[in-house]
């Protein structure tokens, strides 16, 4: 389930690094004012993935849970060298990094990576004289807000895994 997960995430975060490297060195009229959106198109892209990627850790370890239960054998044991080795899928944590004795290269990676994305959109930023145009302001202030707010609701908060859990812990 996760295979084609991490193919298509891999080709992505390659993709968008290509592309932000690609407006910096061969930059264009307005480059700065499309920063920002590829940054933004990142973030959702890449969060996408999150979210699926939690939603199938979480379905293979009610299984795999399961299966222990109906043959009272522990044989399956993926989601345990998940939880130890990526982070634990039930704590709490921003997307996929956990922190403190969770904290692991996975969370690292994550946090590099948003970390770049962040800076990039902050780069676009700082160079854009917004006075050009009152309309890219109010879409650029408008877009950053949504994603930023709705990333909040569905990872900080919580609400995608409990709506997982309410259906598992049945």
């Amino acid at each position: 389930m996760n295979r084609y997960y991490h193919q298509q995430f891999l080709f992505d975060v390659r993709f968008l690094f290509l592309i932000s490297i690609a407006l910096l060195i061969f930059p264009v009229e307005r480059t700065f004012f499309i920063i920002p959106f590829v940054s933004l198109f990142g973030a959702v892209l890449l969060s996408f993935h999150a979210h699926y990627l939690i939603f199938s850790r979480n379905f293979s370890q009610y299984l795999e849970k399961e299966i222990n239960k109906l043959t009272n054998k522990k044989i399956m044991i993926a989601h345990e060298l998940e939880n130890t080795y990526f982070f634990p899928i039930q704590d709490k944590k921003i997307v996929v990094a956990g922190f403190g004795k969770s904290f692991s290269w996975f969370g690292f990676v994550t946090l590099f990576i948003t970390l770049y994305g962040v800076g990039y959109f902050i780069y676009g930023v700082v160079n854009i004289n917004f006075e050009d145009s009152v309309i890219y302001t109010v879409l650029l202030i408008t877009l950053s807000a949504v994603t930023l707010l709705t990333g909040f609701w569905w990872f900080v908060l919580g609400v995608g895994e409990d709506r997982l859990k309410a259906i598992y812990e049945k």
